[in-house]
C-alpha cells in the first residue's frame, strides 16, 4: 500500500454557520450561555474557531465519540477573553523584566574595573555566530532610530549591544556575561520560565489551554521551595502539583523575579495593582460559568494566592 493511502484527510474548510453546526453535531457544544446568533457574530468579528477550540480541554473531558461533556460556547468565549487581557498584562511585566535586567547588567559592567565593556561582547559573538548574524540584520533596520546603531556594529559594547539583540540572544548573553566575569547572578536560573511566558505573550499564544499537571515538566525548584516555605496556607502537595502546570510555574517564577528585580517602587506598585485588580474583577466577572470546573477554580486560587504572597513581600 502506498504512503498516500495512509495520509489523513485534510479538515474541511467551514463557513461560520457550518462551524456552529459542527460544534453542535460533532463536538457536543451547547449554546445556552451564548446563543447561536451571538456566537455567529463573535466568530465573524472577534475571533476564529481554531483558537477557541484550544480551550475545550481546559473545561472538560472528551468522550470516545469526540464530544465534550458539559461544554458551552460561552465557556470558550469567556476563557478567550480572559486570556487576551492576561496576555497583555503579562507581556507588559516581561517587558519590564527585560528592561531592568538590562539596567542591572549595564550597571554591573560600568562598576566592574575588570570589564572594559568590549571584550566580553566580542568573545560572546565569536562563540555565537547566529547572534552576530542577528546583529547585522538589526543594524539594517530603518525607522525608529534603527540606523543609529550602524556605527556600533563593528565594535559593540555591553551598553549598546543589549539594545541591538533579540530577547533570546540577550538572556543567553546575560548568562554568559556573569559566567565570563566569574560573578554570581541569581536570575539566570529562572530564565527558561521567563522566556517561555514572555514569548507566549509576545506571539499571542493561547495561555489558558490546560491546567493539568505534567509529570515530566521540569519545575523551577527554587521558586517551588520559596512557596513551600512562604506560609501561603496551601499544602505542600498542592503547591508541588500546581507547579507541575507549566503556566502556573512560569507565572510564579515571573512574579518572584519581578518583585526582586524591578527597582522602581512606583512601577512595581502600579503593575501589581493592575494585575490584582484584573484577578479580582474581570477574571471572575462570570465565575459562575466555571463552578463545576475544578481545574480552573484550583488554578485561579493558586495564582491569586501567590500573587498576594509576592505583592506582600514588597
Amino acid at each position: 500500500m502506498s504512503k498516500k493511502e495512509f495520509t489523513p484527510a485534510k479538515p474541511q474548510k467551514l463557513t461560520v454557520p457550518e462551524v456552529i453546526e459542527y460544534c453542535k453535531d460533532n463536538l457536543g457544544i451547547t449554546f445556552n450561555l451564548m446563543d447561536e446568533e451571538k456566537a455567529k457574530s463573535f466568530l465573524e468579528k472577534n475571533n476564529f474557531f481554531f483558537r477557541l477550540k484550544q480551550y475545550c480541554s481546559t473545561c472538560t473531558e472528551q468522550t470516545k465519540s469526540g464530544k465534550f461533556i458539559g461544554l458551552d460556547f460561552g465557556h470558550l468565549v469567556e476563557l478567550s477573553t480572559i486570556d487576551m487581557f492576561l496576555r497583555k498584562i503579562l507581556l507588559k511585566m516581561t517587558i519590564d523584566l527585560e528592561h531592568y535586567l538590562k539596567v542591572k547588567l549595564v550597571n554591573d559592567c560600568q562598576n566592574n574595573p575588570a570589564d572594559d565593556g568590549y571584550e566580553v561582547v566580542q568573545k560572546f559573538l565569536e562563540g555565537h555566530p547566529k547572534a552576530k548574524e542577528s546583529l547585522v540584520q538589526f543594524s539594517k533596520i530603518s525607522g525608529y532610530g534603527g540606523n543609529s546603531f550602524q556605527k556600533y556594529l563593528d565594535t559593540p559594547a555591553v551598553w549598546n549591544f543589549v539594545e541591538m539583540i533579540t530577547f533570546a540572544d540577550f538572556i543567553c548573553f546575560y548568562a554568559y556575561y556573569y559566567d565570563f566575569m566569574h560573578m554570581e547572578c541569581e536570575y539566570t536560573k529562572h530564565f527558561e520560565s521567563v522566556r517561555r511566558i514572555r514569548n507566549a505573550c509576545a506571539h499571542n499564544v493561547c495561555l489558558l489551554t490546560s491546567f493539568k499537571s505534567q509529570a515530566n515538566f521540569k519545575t523551577d525548584l527554587e521558586t517551588n521551595f520559596e512557596l513551600i516555605n512562604g506560609n501561603l496556607g496551601i499544602g505542600n502537595g498542592t503547591i508541588a502539583n500546581c507547579m507541575k502546570v507549566p503556566l502556573l510555574n512560569d507565572f510564579a517564577v515571573m512574579l518572584s523575579v519581578y518583585t526582586k528585580l524591578v527597582s522602581s517602587p512606583r512601577v512595581k506598585e502600579m503593575t501589581l495593582k493592575e494585575i490584582k485588580d484584573f484577578f479580582d474583577d474581570r477574571m471572575v466577572y462570570r465565575k459562575q460559568y466555571f463552578e463545576n470546573k475544578p481545574d480552573i477554580k484550583n488554578a485561579y486560587r493558586f495564582a491569586r494566592r501567590i500573587l498576594d504572597y509576592y505583592s506582600e513581600k514588597e
